[in-house]
Formats: C-alpha cells, structure tokens, sequence
C-alpha cells in the first residue's frame, strides 16, 4: 500500500500531540486505509526505534467536519475490530 507522505506526516503529527509522546523518537506505520464517507479512516501501529509498539491508533478524518477521531488501543486485534466497526 502506498500513502501519500503529506498524509502520513499529518497523521503522525497528530497522533503524537494527541497520546502526549513529542519527548520520543517513535515510527508509524500504516496498516490500513481505506475512503469513507467525507474521508479516510486509517489504522496505525507507532512504534519505538528498538521496534516495541507503543499504541495502535485508528483515526477517521472527517473533511466535511474538518476533524480527527482517534480511538488508540494497546492490543492488535482491539484494533483492528475497531477499525473494522468505524463508519
């Protein structure tokens, strides 16, 4: 899968001041992504350098609302059924 890095950026940014970990040196990657109503909703795992994951993080951008829901979970599979059930 191939994300536009303006996206990837933006998300990580995001993501980073929303779970409060700007003090850390972390790595996203993008599980999943998909179009939905008025957006996109993506799924991420953010990890440390040395590979641990810190939080897996769904996000659903809405453009029509011009907003971010995020919903970040410890667990893989919490996450992807998360994913599964955002609209």
């Amino acid at each position: 899968m191939v994300v536009d890095f303006s996206f990837y950026r933006r998300v990580m940014e995001f993501l980073v001041r929303y779970l409060g970990l700007g003090d850390r040196v972390l790595r996203m990657d993008v599980l999943r992504y998909d179009e939905v109503l008025n957006g996109v909703k993506a799924l991420v795992k953010i990890s440390d350098l040395s590979g641990n994951v810190v939080k897996y993080c769904v996000v659903r951008f809405d453009n029509a609302l011009g907003k971010a829901e995020p919903k970040c979970v410890d667990n893989e599979n919490q996450a992807w059924k998360t994913y599964r059930e955002m609209y």
